[in-house]
């Protein structure tokens, strides 16, 4: 018998008729105390959010046909509310991205008493591609700062896919309601291709623990990237671990390598101590990587590469698609678990639970959603001092669509309730 909680979560519908899936988020919208959830997808544009508790859907933007794809939350006009950053216009595909491809808006929230007034947006930048966005301070602490990751390298098309992408950092305006657009430089154009998956924090032992720098998964595996010292302005990388071998994706009929997605968590009061991943880019392994013993720069060095877990193809002609890993202290014993959601069809479907020790051996697995998961939120939902999990389902037109696109929400029902501490900021 397992000397470990065994996980238990009640599963509810939040929205039985999304029409849409893709990506998900908690964020307290009207700043009532509750995380709300806030969530998007590629086929009907729509950017939605739910309100907590009565889950109320309410319309942050229809952008139909402009295929929102990612977002990240902050308070920038002063006002203690969040507002969004969004990354659009993507294009038909990763390997179909023209020039024109690739925006980014931001969105105003319209305060505590419009709850059902509109969000105006505004225009950021231009950047192909853009996938994933990041909110932090990243070079300064007097301003907030937009990263900004493409998925694919600035010539688009078939010729984007194996060229390295452009990071770049955008500083947001002082006049951030009157600025017409933000000023942004890239920060690495040589070194990393197809980056899906980006973890942003204050990670101690590297060059400037006292600003964020990411944890990025990608075509070179798990990879950190950040600020050097000082302040001549240049930024270092350094790979912690390559990964998977090229494997050609049945779907796809393309070779991808490396890494897909990443957490990073506390174990046996050591932060940082384990990496867990889904490799490659939409794969079907799931792998921990472990912290170099007796080092005060832990990001500098290979870490310890294990695998967990391997997902058999569910069909010749679909990939076992593992779309999403996060991390958080679920069971309140002061190390952190991981989720890993899988896109489906099944058996290749559903959230795994994964308890592991400082060396990355698993001490319990167990799966706990059958349902189609493209994204996972996490946050104590209902205030009860338990960390819950919320899921969108993929469902993508053109790409893969699930039999039965919902979104759900997962209630704590086996931790000890406490003081919860928050998930990270920011995940793969």
């Amino acid at each position: 018998m397992s000397a470990y909680a065994t996980p238990r979560f009640t599963e509810s519908v939040i929205d039985a008729d999304p029409r849409d899936g893709y990506f998900l988020q908690a964020v307290d919208i009207d700043g009532d105390g509750r995380p709300d959830l806030v969530a998007s997808g590629l086929s009907e544009g729509q950017v939605v959010w739910y309100q907590n508790p009565s889950w109320t859907k309410r319309t942050i933007a229809d952008l139909r046909g402009r295929k929102p794809v990612a977002l990240d939350a902050a308070d920038l006009t002063g006002d203690g509310l969040p507002d969004l950053v969004l990354s659009h216009d993507y294009g038909k595909c990763m390997f179909d991205c023209g020039a024109q491809d690739g925006k980014i808006s931001w969105l105003q929230n319209p305060g505590t008493g419009q709850p059902d007034g509109p969000w105006k947006r505004r225009h950021v930048a231009d950047l192909i591609a853009t996938h994933r966005v990041r909110l932090g301070h990243f070079t300064t602490d007097r301003r907030l700062q937009l990263a900004a990751f493409p998925v694919v390298g600035p010539q688009g098309g078939a010729a984007g896919v194996n060229s390295p992408v452009h990071i770049t950092v955008y500083d947001v305006p002082d006049d951030v309601l009157g600025a017409e657009g933000w000023t942004g430089r890239a920060v690495d154009t040589s070194h990393f291709t197809v980056v899906h998956g980006v973890v942003s924090a204050r990670f101690p032992g590297t060059p400037r623990p006292d600003r964020e720098s990411f944890l990025l998964a990608g075509g070179e595996g798990i990879s950190w990237l950040g600020p050097g010292p000082g302040t001549t302005g240049s930024w270092q990388h350094f790979t912690l671990g390559t990964g998977v071998p090229p494997q050609k994706s049945p779907e796809l009929g393309r070779y991808f390598r490396g890494s897909g997605n990443l957490a990073v968590g506390r174990i046996g009061g050591r932060s940082c101590a384990v990496i867990v991943t889904l490799e490659p880019f939409h794969g079907n392994t799931v792998a921990a990587y472990v912290r170099p013993d007796s080092t005060a720069s832990p990001f500098t060095q290979p870490w310890r590469r294990k695998v967990l877990k391997v997902f058999d193809r569910p069909d010749p002609k679909f990939d076992a698609a593992g779309h999403h890993v996060v991390v958080a202290d679920f069971d309140n014993d002061g190390d952190d678990e991981f989720l890993i959601g899988m896109r489906g069809p099944a058996p290749a479907q559903g959230v795994w639970y994964y308890k592991l020790d400082a060396q990355g051996n698993t001490l319990l697995e167990q799966q706990v959603s059958t349902e189609s998961t493209a994204r996972i939120a996490v946050a104590d939902f209902n205030g009860d001092g338990r960390l819950d999990f919320a899921i969108t389902s993929y469902d993508t037109v053109g790409y893969y669509r699930t039999k039965d696109p919902k979104v759900r929400l997962y209630t704590n029902a086996f931790a000890w309730p406490s003081p919860v501490t928050p998930p990270p900021g920011g995940d793969g």
